[in-house]
């Protein structure tokens, strides 16, 4: 069995809601397996119409998001905290209404925040706390929670696949997972080859995301590196796309994309898609041989 391919909504819109279940649509005629559907505006996600689409169309769901100021599970603040477990449970339940098993993202601090000073000990324990009741709670709903490394412009917590795991193992439930994303990893890892090995066998997710966001295979990603470290530890979950070429300007300051990196979406992600496939049946034939 090979890799299962998704891709991100946000290659089309900012948005999501019933108005782009046609989404579920395009991306299949696109060659994608599966569509991730971000939940950073949830009361829009209707599961029983996204339900409905993707088994007309015979494509699978994931979801993700990125906790804010006011919903940070690593807060100092017992409200805020609060907020956090019961919108990242919220999120767990439409997941699963939807048919989705994973719900991934940057699940342990709000997005973009800025601390003074080195985090300490108390902020990775109180995020683990608050995403250990909330991994309980997916347990019972068969929904697996991907926690995200991303970049230190990002977060200041949680930047690579060491810290990703770490903190895995400090929330201590079997259904907490990893979610790579190669873009981030360019700015944080020392190369993409180890960092995958070490983090397949907890892997949920992996983004596929060239060095400038731009089309996979135009940048400076170690596509060789990364898809060897796949075949070598029999990963055959899922991987996917995300791109944000499309996105509304009120998008701008959270995606930093300044400049078109790619003629459109769907160009990006169709010589994307072609050129990830084409790697994957190349390293796994040669492994194979």
């Amino acid at each position: 069995m090979g890799l299962q391919y998704a891709v991100h909504a946000y290659a089309w819109t900012s948005s999501w809601s019933n108005a782009t279940l046609n989404l579920i649509d395009h991306a299949k005629a696109l060659g994608f397996d599966i569509i991730e559907i971000p939940l950073m505006e949830v009361d829009k996600f209707d599961p029983v119409a996204i339900r409905k689409r993707l088994e007309q169309t015979g494509m699978g769901v994931c979801t993700s998001t990125a906790c804010s100021d006011g919903s940070d599970v690593s807060s100092p603040d017992a409200a805020i905290r609060k907020a956090g477990v019961d919108y990242l449970k919220r999120c767990v339940d439409v997941t699963a209404a939807a048919g989705g098993t994973c719900l991934s993202g940057v699940l342990y601090s709000a997005i973009g925040a800025r601390i003074a000073g080195m985090p300490g000990e108390d902020y990775r324990e109180r995020a683990a706390d608050g995403l250990r009741q909330v991994a309980r709670h997916a347990r019972d709903l068969d929904v697996t929670i991907g926690l995200e490394p991303v970049n230190r412009y990002e977060t200041f917590l949680v930047n690579t696949c060491e810290q990703a795991l770490d903190l895995a193992r400090l929330i201590g439930e079997p259904n907490v997972a990893v979610h790579l994303d190669s873009y981030h990893m360019n700015i944080e890892e020392e190369e993409f080859y180890m960092p995958t090995l070490v983090a397949s066998p907890h892997l949920c997710h992996y983004h596929l995301s060239e060095s400038h966001r731009g089309t996979p295979g135009t940048g400076t990603v170690d596509w060789e590196a990364i898809y060897r470290a796949l075949a070598e530890s029999g990963y055959s979950g899922v991987v996917g796309m995300e791109s944000f070429i499309e996105v509304a300007d009120s998008m701008r300051a959270a995606t930093c994309v300044w400049r078109p990196v790619a003629e459109s979406s769907d160009q990006l992600l169709a010589d994307g898609l072609a050129f990830l496939k084409e790697t994957e049946a190349r390293i796994y034939d040669e492994l194979d041989a």
